[in-house]
């Protein structure tokens, strides 16, 4: 890669607008060579930003379905979940032959 011309630019004289024209296309030049490099790079920027918005949307989800379970699993130990009850005792019932 050529090495800018990094002296004071004054643009007082053809010399230093020259250099500054200089530098800004070789500039220009790097930055449309590597145009799919940049576009690759903030393209994984953007699905990074989108995977970290879905990741948030699951965990939200998977601590509501926790709260859910953690609700069911009191019911079931306090003996007052309707399901649990009406399964066990259909259970009993069919043992015993009664239905």
């Amino acid at each position: 890669m050529e090495q800018l011309n990094l002296d004071d630019i004054g643009l007082t004289d053809r010399t230093q607008y020259n250099a500054t024209v200089s530098n800004f296309n070789q500039i220009q030049r790097v930055v449309n060579g590597n145009t799919d490099e940049i576009e690759t790079k903030l393209d994984s920027k953007t699905n990074l930003n989108y995977f970290e918005d879905e990741i948030k949307r699951l965990d939200d989800k998977t601590d509501a379905l926790n709260e859910d379970w953690k609700a069911r699993l009191k019911r079931v130990t306090l003996g007052s979940d309707e399901e649990m009850i009406e399964n066990v005792v259909t259970k009993i019932l069919q043992k015993k032959g009664v239905i």
